[in-house]
């Protein structure tokens, strides 16, 4: 009996082994990153893999987090009225686990002198359970690129011709105006807001990681009436005293840029938009003029 069981363990450990080792071996074939074809990735990747395909430290400044990253910096205005090289890293719906993921990949072709982490990656609500389904997600993901990529057998084998790439800077220049109308949402108060320990787990490995690559981390909330408030602020306020670091969250900061929430945002005050995008872009690159030595590259 006990040799039996002996045996069935076996066979189900041989099975997982080969398993795991199938899944590995397709992931090869079908991770676009790998194989240096960005024209194949998921449409909400394509920021991500343009960061990772760039020339090696092409960027001072790397902007990073969830689509309120995408529409914070616009990387164009920096560099034609600063001369500092950015790039605006960023994917729509990220989460802080693919953050850091995508972080430790990026590091090791680029090493910027500032890291700009937007942080509803860090803020936004969620339970504890999204979060961690979400952060398993991310986990296995990039163990196995053939679970993200699996539809790729549609292009390497020819049955369907890809779109051609455009290389792009990760910012998105939204030019629709949607007003936001709904009431003031930052009312100064002493309460601090609880944030899923996951992604407090995960920003305190990103801490680790700015650290041991000896790059400056800033933390930025990019102005969102839906997604921002007073307790949010004094939470990240508190995280940023304690580990030593700048926080600038412009939703404290709106008359300060001259945001205006009837022309400044897309979407009824999720994201802002181009016009808002000037502001904060503008106000971020004199911060990052008074406070970092950055190369200007107008010259290049």
């Amino acid at each position: 009996m006990q040799t039996s069981k002996l045996k069935r363990w076996m066979e189900i450990f041989a099975f997982l082994t080969l398993f795991v080792a199938v899944l590995k071996a397709l992931s090869l074939v079908f991770d676009p990153v790998r194989r240096n074809q960005p024209e194949l990735v998921l449409p909400r990747d394509k920021n991500i893999v343009a960061a990772l395909a760039d020339e090696e430290n092409s960027s001072d400044v790397l902007i990073v987090g969830d689509s309120e990253a995408m529409v914070l910096v616009s990387p164009e205005i920096l560099m034609d009225e600063a001369g500092i090289s950015s790039f605006n890293c960023n994917q729509l719906g990220q989460r802080i686990a693919d953050t850091y993921i995508f972080m430790q990949k990026i590091l090791e072709r680029q090493h910027p002198k500032v890291i700009i982490l937007e942080t509803n990656v860090v803020a936004q609500d969620t339970i504890l359970k999204t979060e961690a389904l979400m952060t398993n997600s991310a986990i296995i993901n990039d163990a196995f690129p053939i679970i993200r990529y699996h539809s790729n057998w549609r292009y390497l084998s020819g049955l369907v011709e890809p779109e051609d790439y455009t290389k792009v800077d990760g910012y998105e220049d939204i030019l629709v105006v949607d007003p936001y109308s709904g009431d003031q949402y930052m009312f100064e108060t002493d309460e601090r807001a609880a944030i899923n320990p996951i992604a407090m787990y995960y920003l305190d490995k990103i801490c680790e990681l700015c650290k041991e690559k000896d790059i400056p981390l800033v933390l930025v909330s990019s102005p969102s009436a839906v997604n921002m408030n007073y307790p949010k602020h004094n939470t990240l306020k508190d995280y940023a005293d304690k580990h030593g670091l700048d926080y600038i969250d412009f939703n404290v900061l709106a008359n300060e840029i001259n945001l205006d929430w009837s022309q400044d945002t897309g979407d009824k005050g999720d994201h802002i938009n181009a016009y808002g995008g000037e502001k904060t872009t503008r106000y971020l690159m004199k911060y990052l003029k008074e406070n970092y030595d950055l190369p200007d590259h107008r010259e290049d």
